[in-house]
């Protein structure tokens, strides 16, 4: 046994790491190609230009939404700057903040396994969510969407480190400078939007009954982050613009009926996660590495697992709950990545906690080598196939090696060069011949009165912009 584990720690851990390369490096990739998209990027910016930075932002808090923290970072994006390179940059960032926030997690919870174990850890992680990811091009390319859901699970999990490492500092200091970080994170995760609101709060009511039931303590950290909350969750729902969003929506606002759809939903999501990847053995793999870990280095492990599987679901199912109350329909891809996203953590989390419950029980059987080759064996060649049919890694494969990404990035620098070089107060733009999936959300119409359109012509300081089908057709062809 300790020789398979010592194997395991050298090849397995390498395995891992390769498994997240193998996934990342297209994502990567795939950003040097990315563009602002037609929709709401470039009208976020058209408003800046119209009205001012502090006016733009004030015109969306008070007459649309209450996500103030996503309101400041899409009114700040690259087109400010008129940078089209900003969009594929922020991508990159993106992809290694949300890899760095996962590896920190579980090396706070495993302080005693190597880096390279932590890494692999965290990829396997991100292998997982590649797979069953509901879009990647809301999750990591479309600015207004990955400041909204990607970007605040992020900055979540952050949040999640910095606790549990404020009760590990000596220094006041440095417990005061993190204790202000860690109110700042959930300030901003607060602002950025319903899911992840519902989430951080779910996850900071856990912490507060946490440690008021098992330890019977109050602390300086729980009063600093109840009010960070508490200023944040004031600015999120006194915002006039959210009574006028959820007032358009008369589907919406039925508690007891979307809670059963949240659960409804949870189910079906659940059993498509854990029968179409390798979680399952994935799940068996860690609980080895668990059996291999001294139960003091497992002490983020040692709570009631009824108490962090009530957390669990709640987080996941609520997550779900806010579209179906807030506008009455099924949540759309972008939403379904941040439940799956921590669908995983969640997962990986809770099952570690019922392996630290049976091992306190229960002497735990040591498996025979025998078994443990069968499910290694079978964990290889599943995450194999898994990774040759996957349809979300044959996308971006295919839209990266096979030139869709580069065809799609020449046909838009095409459209900025015409905008540029038209003269007139109308602009007629060809139609994006080449749309990959990992890339393209949403293009402007043929109707001059879409809102894409007038969003774009606003941006670029004209009249009206029209798209036109034949490519071979030009501004000057159209009176």
């Amino acid at each position: 046994m300790n020789n398979l584990f010592r194997t395991y720690r050298t090849i397995g851990n390498g395995i891992n790491i390769a498994l997240l390369t193998s996934v990342l490096v297209p994502l990567v990739a795939l950003s040097f190609y990315n563009h602002p998209s037609a929709a709401d990027d470039y009208g976020y910016i058209d408003t800046v230009f119209k009205f001012g930075w502090l006016e733009a932002m004030h015109y969306y808090y008070t007459g649309w939404t209450g996500r103030y923290f996503g309101i400041l970072l899409n009114h700040s994006n690259p087109l400010l700057f008129h940078s089209i390179a900003g969009f594929k940059v922020l991508p990159i960032l993106l992809l290694f903040g949300l890899v760095g926030s996962l590896y920190l997690l579980v090396r706070q919870l495993t302080p005693t396994l190597s880096a390279r174990a932590h890494l692999g850890f965290a990829g396997v992680v991100f292998f997982l969510y590649i797979l069953r990811l509901a879009s990647i091009a809301e999750a990591f390319y479309w600015m207004a969407s990955f400041v909204t859901y990607t970007l605040p699970s992020t900055l979540t999990f952050c949040w999640v480190v910095v606790v549990l490492r404020w009760y590990r500092l000596e220094t006041p200091r440095m417990r005061v400078l993190t204790g202000i970080f860690a109110g700042f994170l959930i300030f901003a995760v607060i602002g950025s939007s319903e899911t992840n609101l519902l989430t951080i709060l779910l996850l900071l009511a856990g912490y507060w009954g946490y440690r008021l039931l098992f330890h019977q303590k109050v602390d300086g950290l729980m009063l600093g982050l109840l009010v960070a909350a508490g200023i944040g969750s004031y600015l999120y729902f006194s915002a006039p613009g959210l009574t006028v969003r959820l007032g358009g929506n008369p589907l919406g606002g039925n508690i007891p009926q979307s809670i059963l759809n949240a659960f409804r939903k949870l189910a079906q999501l659940s059993i498509g996660w854990l029968t179409s990847t390798p979680l399952l053995l994935f799940t068996l793999v860690w609980f080895v590495v668990l059996s291999r870990i001294t139960p003091q280095a497992r002490r983020y492990f040692a709570v009631p697992l009824w108490y962090v599987a009530i957390l669990y679901i709640g987080v996941v199912s609520a997550q779900l709950f806010t579209s179906y109350y807030g506008i009455g329909i099924d949540p759309t891809a972008r939403e379904i990545n941040c439940v799956y996203l921590f669908f995983l953590v969640g997962w990986f989390y809770t099952t570690g906690v019922l392996f630290e419950t049976l091992s306190q029980r229960f002497s735990l059987p040591v498996p025979p080598r025998p078994l443990l080759l069968v499910v290694a064996a079978t964990l290889g060649v599943w995450t194999a196939v898994a990774f040759y049919r996957n349809s979300n890694v044959r996308m971006i494969y295919t839209d990266w090696l096979g030139g869709k990404a580069a065809a799609y990035n020449a046909e838009l620098y095409q459209r900025y060069a015409l905008i540029e070089n038209s003269t007139g107060p109308v602009v007629y733009l060809p139609a994006i011949q080449t749309r990959p999936q990992s890339l393209f959300v949403d293009d402007i119409k043929d109707n001059k009165d879409h809102w894409w359109n007038k969003l774009m012509a606003g941006y670029y300081g004209k009249k009206a912009i029209y798209m036109i089908e034949d490519k071979t057709t030009t501004n000057e062809s159209n009176p």
